[in-house]
């Protein structure tokens, strides 16, 4: 039998199964709901320009908090949780993780509602968790690295663009890189696109690290889960299992990071940068301490220039208060533990947005191709540039006598 007729048959052998049919109709309830969630697009302060200058170009800076402006909610929110809480959903193993995807949506957007408010914090924790003891001692020792001195060759946001245009190209699948204005870093991924700060200015490196982090993991994740019969949980990223920052996001943002060290892009200076989100969703959320005490902590103790120490207060502080930035760290260490003792389980992670903790369920979907799930179509091509020892860990890679130039 054929690949196609074979699939055909795997198919219609699962649509008989009225669970699957209920598990669909579930997805697809989920991952409407989960399109109106921009949330970056509603916590990401409409007055930042103006609120930025007050402490990058002043000499004293404010004393109070930030009073940040943020867009109108685009949805209906009440209708979008009432629907929610009365799809009807299996109990198995994969139906549970619908229903975890289920809450997932639902608390966020109770988040969004509550922008502004204590309960915005409470949310996020509970979505996101946040930083411990043990993440900000790891995260102090890459603050004590030195960075790297700016890179010459500086190219403004439209000259990096057609350079990352250029890397999707080589990687063959649909990605737009946009100039955006509203940005709390230098670049953001979307689903299927990579929007870069206008007036940021990026150097060889950055432009590197940025294919691959961005395009070659983020976009090409969610590539590869928009062919999943799961979109919800594919596409949109999969539920924590357990702890908090058991969902696909922290896996999310550590594979892009470990992904960069492998690639031999993850600077000193990019590693400061994360360390230092780390350092101030602990202070902020455990230490209570204001927006401006972290500013001056950052800038005096840990030497980021005014304009990186804004940026990465903003970015904790938006919305009410947003612990999100303590799992790049969480899950760069959760990756590279797979690393260590899974090498041959990545490419299950770029079969859709999973996270390590979904690696076994994943594995029983795909059964090594014959189950309901479709290979990773895309693989980042950066491995194929990687030194033979390195590449020799990862099984399907093709070695050197097969590679094409």
């Amino acid at each position: 039998m054929n690949d196609s007729r074979r699939t055909e048959k795997i198919f219609q052998e699962a649509f008989e199964s009225q669970d699957f049919f209920l598990l669909l109709e579930a997805d697809r309830h989920i991952s409407m709901a989960s399109s109106n969630l921009r949330v970056l697009k509603y916590i990401n302060p409409a007055n930042s320009t103006e609120i930025a200058r007050a402490y990058v170009t002043r000499e004293k800076t404010p004393k109070n908090n930030p009073k940040y402006r943020y867009r109108e909610l685009t949805f209906d929110p009440e209708a979008t949780k009432v629907e929610l809480l009365n799809l009807p959903i299996v109990d198995s193993e994969l139906g549970r993780i619908f229903r975890g995807k289920r809450d997932e949506v639902f608390n966020t957007i109770c988040m969004l509602e509550s922008r502004d408010t204590p309960e915005f914090l409470d949310r996020s924790r509970l979505l996101f968790g946040t930083a411990d003891k043990k993440t900000l001692g790891k995260a102090e020792e890459w603050l004590k690295l030195e960075p790297e001195p700016i890179e010459p060759n500086q190219v403004e946001a439209r000259e990096a663009k057609q350079k990352l245009d250029a890397i999707v190209r080589k990687q063959r699948f649909l990605c737009s890189v946009r100039v955006r204005k509203y940005l709390s870093s230098d670049a953001a991924a979307g689903e299927a696109s990579v929007a870069l700060r206008k007036g940021a200015t990026y150097g060889p490196t950055d432009i590197a690290s940025l294919g691959v982090h961005e395009v070659q993991t983020h976009v090409l994740r969610t590539r590869n889960g928009e062919m999943q019969p799961f979109r919800s949980l594919f596409f949109h990223g999969f539920p924590r299992v357990d702890a908090s920052a058991s969902g696909y996001l922290a896996t999310e943002e550590g594979l892009a990071t470990f992904n960069e060290e492998l690639a031999g892009v993850l600077s000193n200076r990019r590693r400061r940068l994360l360390a230092g989100r780390v350092k101030a969703v602990y202070l902020m959320d455990k230490e209570e301490l204001s927006f401006g005490e972290i500013f001056h902590t950052l800038v005096q103790q840990h030497k980021f220039t005014k304009e990186e120490a804004y940026t990465i207060c903003e970015r904790v502080f938006r919305g009410g208060g947003y612990t999100k930035d303590h799992i790049y760290f969480f899950g760069y260490e959760q990756v590279k533990a797979l690393w260590q003792t899974n090498p041959e389980d990545f490419e299950i992670l770029y079969m859709g947005k999973l996270g390590v903790a979904h690696i076994p369920i994943v594995r029983r979907l795909y059964k090594n191709g014959l189950g309901i799930l479709y290979p990773a179509r895309y693989m980042p091509i950066f491995f194929n540039d990687l030194p033979a020892e390195i590449r020799a860990r990862l099984p399907f890679v093709a070695p050197d006598e097969d590679r094409k130039d």
